[in-house]
């Protein structure tokens, strides 16, 4: 039985990377919040040439290091999930794509099956909408 999966599209001004997200990824794994089941760059160069690397293209000891450690493996990034991202990249740019399972829901998932519940509809609130989630609870 799986978690919830999404896939989180994270933009990089100027194509500057540093550590501090792998460093908080490897918590979110280690304490089992989350596991990564993909993830992919896309860079987008200053005259909009793109170039992607998928995870077993990533050169980077430590991003290779992380990913073999996790178990991570390539595949569910489609190369229309990185043309669409190109497309919404501006020139100079860069991103990251993670496909990640929410680990922390599956014990949450099996007790709303065990007790005959079933999925109705679900949604995501983005926290940038947390001043008017608190304006309507005033």
């Amino acid at each position: 039985m799986r978690g919830p999966i999404d896939f989180i599209i994270v933009g990089f001004k100027e194509n500057k990377f540093n550590g501090e997200i792998l460093k908080a990824l490897e918590k979110a794994t280690s304490d089992g919040t989350i596991a990564v089941l993909d993830l992919a760059l896309v860079m987008k160069d200053d005259k909009g040439a793109v170039t992607s690397l998928e995870l077993s293209q990533i050169d980077d000891t430590v991003i290779a290091e992380f990913a073999k450690a996790k178990n991570i493996t390539s595949g569910m990034i489609s190369d229309d999930d990185v043309a669409e991202v190109a497309d919404i990249l501006e020139n100079g740019n860069s991103a990251g794509l993670l496909v990640i399972e929410h680990l922390w829901a599956k014990g949450l998932k099996k007790a709303i099956v065990d007790a005959g519940g079933e999925l109705i509809a679900e949604g995501r609130i983005h926290p940038d909408a947390e001043k008017e989630l608190n304006a309507k609870g005033e």
